[in-house]
């Protein structure tokens, strides 16, 4: 209640807070940064599989081409480099 009547005793200092409010909010709305992925010092991702044991043609047939293909979708990829060795395949993106 005392809120209330303070409000209809003081029309013009509800009005005043709410400017102040409102131009407080855009002030803050500016700074706030608005990207949604950090920033990135090396924008590129590399993939590391491990199957100990598997010859590199079939580590490239079965794993590196898929996680190529299924990677390479992703939005702003400029090139893949992939590579495939005993139980080993690392594919790297490289973004715009």
């Amino acid at each position: 209640m005392f809120l209330i009547r303070n409000s209809l005793r003081n029309p013009y200092g509800v009005i005043v807070m709410g400017i102040a409010i409102f131009v407080l909010g855009l002030t803050v709305m500016g700074r706030i940064p608005t990207d949604l992925l950090p920033q990135f010092k090396t924008p590129a991702v590399q993939i590391v599989t491990f199957y100990p044991g598997m010859p590199a043609e079939t580590i490239e047939r079965d794993i590196s081409t898929r996680l190529q293909r299924w990677t390479g979708q992703s939005v702003g990829i400029e090139h893949q480099e992939a590579k495939s060795m005993l139980g080993v395949s690392i594919v790297k993106d490289f973004f715009r």
